[in-house]
């Protein structure tokens, strides 16, 4: 009787003490998940401002002979300021049809950094709205959200790795003209959103 009722005890310990990781582990899920869905909105935040700001790179151009200025270049816009203060801004997309050889080229470039980093900036807010929904018990164990809040951090990764590449790339081209060329604010808040974006996935392919 007395062994029965020490094995009995000994079971409802062991019980307990399953219960108590069980709740434990939900609890770092739901905490990892909430983190991660922070940082994913971070960088979805950086990731839409680099794409609506016209600074990817800011250009000083020397001319012979001739005044000089600095030039803006952003994905949707590009502004020019001479010495004299004028400045003048279009959308870059509206020269390429006059565009030829490496001109045209940079023209693809700046088509492609657009729509990968616009991709960057939905896959990014659809992952922190993934990663938010899953720390609500009920729906954290759907396999559906939990694939999503892993496969969607890498995907906006990715494209976003791509879009800032190829963003630089466009961005940095000078053409015929001798100028200084520098990362403007733009790419450097993409380049910081990709890093986040980095530790976020990793940390949510930890979320069991």
């Amino acid at each position: 009787m007395i062994k029965a009722t020490r094995l009995l005890h000994a079971q409802t310990y062991a019980q307990l003490d399953i219960e108590q990781l069980f709740r434990r582990m939900a609890l770092n899920k739901r905490i990892l998940a909430a983190a991660c869905a922070g940082l994913m909105t971070i960088a979805c935040i950086l990731y839409i401002i680099s794409n609506a700001l016209p600074t990817w790179s800011v250009i000083k151009i020397n001319l012979e002979n001739a005044e000089s200025g600095k030039a803006n270049n952003g994905l949707w816009r590009s502004c020019s300021t001479s010495d004299a203060g004028i400045q003048i801004c279009l959308d870059p997309s509206k020269l390429c049809p006059l565009a030829k050889d490496e001109a045209a080229s940079s023209c693809h470039k700046m088509a492609t950094a657009r729509a990968f980093i616009t991709l960057a900036c939905i896959f990014s807010a659809i992952s922190a709205l993934c990663l938010a929904a899953c720390i609500i018990e009920s729906i954290n164990k759907n396999t559906i959200v939990v694939t999503l809040i892993k496969v969607l951090p890498i995907l906006s990764l990715v494209v976003g790795i791509i879009g800032l590449a190829v963003g630089i790339s466009y961005a940095t081209y000078i053409g015929p003209f001798t100028a200084e060329v520098s990362l403007g604010a733009a790419s450097i808040l993409a380049i910081i959103a990709v890093v986040i974006n980095l530790i976020a996935a990793i940390s949510a392919l930890l979320i069991r």
